[in-house]
């Protein structure tokens, strides 16, 4: 009878470690961009992408990738049969809607597996304070799906790479750019971007991570051409 108990709690211990262990584990779809104005994509696919290399920093989350995830929609009809195909437990939807000077983020972290709401948000700021509400819902997600932060990774959610609002617009159009090119594979997109990211350095010279995109996409951009 003794061997059975022991056995059953460590059976109940691994189980309820599993479970967080899923539970820990997000894919972060593509954000819908509800704007009037259909080239605000780039914005909503920024937000996303930002949203999701926050929250992949962080050693206690399992976060798919934005190649796999780029196939589902922003909203998907079946949440069940998404987390299964990732293998993720939990979900995070959102879209945008920017009008002037004004956006409106609105995000929902659901779990895959029961279909269920964990947490939901609508955030209407100004577009310059954009990085402060990545910054809030990568915080809010990590609370809500109980990761262990270092001191290093808490640090780091609240960070931003610039404090230019209009650099950091130049810097979302120039990851657009960049992953157009990665859909046509031609030089042109990326020259694009090359550009963006040298205008955003240009406009933030402590924006290394701008500068550090503007020399790779020139560089795919010339290695495009001589292919």
């Amino acid at each position: 009878m003794a061997v059975g108990v022991i056995a059953g709690i460590i059976w109940w211990q691994q189980h309820a470690r599993n479970i967080g262990d899923m539970r820990r584990s997000i894919a972060v779809l593509p954000f819908e961009n509800l704007s009037s104005n259909t080239e605000d994509a780039y914005f909503a696919v920024g937000i996303q992408d930002q949203i999701l290399t926050k929250l992949a920093g962080l050693a206690d989350l399992k976060v798919i990738s934005r190649t796999s995830t780029t196939r589902y929609k922003s909203k998907s009809d079946d949440i069940k049969t998404v987390g299964q195909q990732l293998g993720v437990g939990t979900i995070l939807e959102g879209s945008m809607q920017r009008a002037a000077d004004k956006v409106r983020v609105n995000v929902q972290l659901i779990d895959a597996r029961t279909d269920t709401h964990l947490w939901a948000n609508s955030y209407d700021r100004e577009v310059k304070d954009i990085l402060a509400v990545e910054s809030e819902i990568s915080q809010t997600i990590a609370s809500a799906l109980q990761a262990k932060l270092s001191p290093s990774e808490a640090n780091r959610l609240t960070m931003a790479p610039t404090k230019d609002p209009e650099a950091y617009d130049l810097f979302l159009r120039g990851e657009y750019a960049e992953r157009e090119a990665e859909m046509v594979a031609k030089a042109e997109p990326l020259d694009r971007a090359a550009g963006f990211y040298e205008q955003a350095f240009t406009r933030d010279p402590n924006f290394a991570l701008a500068a550090a995109r503007s020399s790779k996409a020139a560089s795919a951009a010339i290695s495009s051409s001589v292919s």
